[in-house]
């Protein structure tokens, strides 16, 4: 397995985050059509058929909002990048390990302490 360099993590944090805007995108546009077919003359069939259009949009919410925090950290983990600092973890400032960072790019903690959050956390 080659090394992972600044410059591929660079182009593979760019690359995801082009993805990420397209995906945005769509689901923008999927999101316009159906809040226009809402309103259109058609009532729906039945309360099950709005159930379901209102599950589906907050469904597409929760994908835009998931995409636009993965945006933002992308757009740390690049300023991290121009700073040298893209793999030194954010607590015990450890050097993050290049497989998390192939795996994960835009980490900020090393695999001990993204650990140790998540069991504070539950």
């Amino acid at each position: 397995m080659a090394s992972l360099t600044p410059e591929k993590l660079r182009r593979n944090l760019l690359a995801l985050r082009e993805y990420l805007i397209g995906q945005q995108q769509s689901i923008q546009r999927s999101a316009l059509k159906s809040e226009s077919g809402r309103f259109s003359a058609r009532a729906p069939i039945n309360m099950a058929e709005s159930a379901s259009d209102e599950q589906e949009l907050d469904l597409m919410a929760s994908r835009l909002t998931a995409s636009s925090e993965t945006l933002a950290e992308i757009d740390d983990a690049l300023g991290r990048l121009d700073t040298g600092q893209f793999n030194v973890c954010e607590e015990c400032h450890m050097e993050i390990g290049l497989r998390r960072l192939e795996i994960r790019p835009w980490s900020r903690l090393c695999i001990k302490c993204q650990r140790q959050l998540e069991e504070e956390e539950s």
